[in-house]
């Protein structure tokens, strides 16, 4: 009975190494590292012929770069923001819509990326799943809704987040699926 016990554990074990080694680390896009500065942004958009769309001070000491043209075979890739805090890079966002996509298009999207990302990083946690909500504000009409689903994976150097926002108000509705990079 012992020996059964320690061959299931061993398998066990061995199962979870192999899931373990199957994750890999997860790299900030295009090559880049957390502090880089906002020039150094700007020379890697000059160097692959992308567009700043775009330059905001958020909050003080927070400014994000917005950037079109960085989606070389991905046509899904609308922008890329890039957020500074204090000049250094600490955060990374893709954006992907298309204005085509039905709410099922949208959401077949979103999960095909998260099976994607759990292969490669492991099972993401789920942070929010709120679907179809009215925001709480007398102001917004009641037939508009909103859709926002969350999942997150923590590694030492970065926490990815992958987020489907939906915002509908019959017949009209913005999707929008996105990465979100970040220093921990």
């Amino acid at each position: 009975m012992l020996g059964l016990s320690l061959l299931i554990f061993g398998v066990y074990q061995q199962e979870a190494h192999s899931q373990q080694a199957a994750s890999r680390e997860i790299k900030v896009p295009y090559a880049l590292a957390w502090g880089d500065s906002v020039e150094k942004i700007r020379e890697m958009l000059r160097a692959v012929k992308a567009t700043e769309s775009g330059m905001s001070e958020k909050t003080p000491g927070r400014v994000v770069i917005e950037a079109a043209g960085l989606s070389v075979g991905d046509k899904l890739l609308k922008k890329s923001l890039f957020t500074f805090r204090e000049g250094s890079l600490v955060e990374v966002e893709l954006q992907y819509n298309d204005p085509t996509w039905d709410g099922a298009q949208a959401v077949d999207f979103f999960d095909r990326t998260r099976r994607r990302v759990d292969e490669r990083y492991g099972p993401g946690t789920l942070q929010t799943n709120k679907v179809k909500e009215h925001p709480a504000d007398e102001k917004i009409p009641e037939e508009m809704n909103y859709t926002l689903i969350i999942y997150r994976w923590n590694q030492p150097a970065v926490v990815l987040e992958l987020t489907y926002y939906c915002v509908e108000k019959t017949p009209q509705a913005y999707r929008l699926v996105s990465l979100n990079y970040k220093a921990p």
